[in-house]
């Protein structure tokens, strides 16, 4: 393979005019040629072997996102509500190792325009939206805007409580809950349901969520 990488470097005519120690320079030089061809060879086979793994990876983890029944339910007039997961599918996906739950905001610009307050990290605690997770129940801390981790199998049902949000405490006049009920009252729930399994990304679904109700809301 070198002595015909040598001819094809500088010609078989030439090769008689030239001593060993030229032809071994020579046969060196092409030896490098020959190691570098071959490596770049190697390394765009796998490129292209680790590119197709990448894709092979991306569309398996697009198949397996998880498939969630999802409902809040307000049984009776009140402040309480009640949060329903469960886990139906797709096929191949059993459980979730890690499940966790934020609400999260109607999306308005509510950048403060005056002295505070309220200032940037108080308009970004507040919840803007109907209903947070009960603080104190389910080891949910506040002020209720997530769940802690939990495990969830395929078919169960992960039940937890949910409270209306407060309004504002810069709303300090005296119908403060009265309005605030009034404006987020129509509004949906919005989630952001982050799951996990052992071996695969995370899978983050999005959802917005009616609050049923088996009365007549006023």
């Amino acid at each position: 393979m070198v002595a015909l990488a040598v001819a094809a470097l500088i010609g078989t005519r030439y090769m008689k005019w030239l001593d060993g120690d030229q032809l071994g320079v020579i046969a060196a030089v092409a030896s490098v040629i020959a190691a570098v061809a071959a490596w770049k060879a190697t390394s765009r086979a796998s490129d292209t072997a680790e590119a197709m793994a990448a894709i092979e990876r991306n569309r398996w983890h697009a198949e397996l996102t998880p498939q969630l029944e999802v409902t809040v339910h307000r049984p009776s007039p009140g402040r309480r509500a009640t949060f329903k997961i469960r886990l139906i599918g797709p096929v191949g996906l059993e459980l979730l190792d890690a499940v966790t739950i934020r609400i999260k905001d109607d999306g308005v610009d509510r950048t403060p325009l005056t002295a505070p307050p309220p200032t940037a990290e108080d308009v970004a605690a507040q919840i803007w939206g109907p209903l947070c997770f009960t603080p104190g129940i389910d080891d949910v801390a506040a002020p209720g805007r997530s769940t802690p981790l939990f495990r969830l199998e395929k078919g169960d049902f992960k039940v937890l409580d949910m409270t209306n949000t407060q309004a504002p405490f810069w709303w300090d006049d005296n119908d403060a809950q009265e309005r605030w009920r009034g404006e987020v009252k129509e509004q949906p729930v919005r989630l952001r349901i982050e799951c996990r399994l052992k071996g695969h990304k995370p899978w983050f679904v999005h959802r917005e969520l009616q609050i049923e109700s088996t009365w007549a809301a006023t």
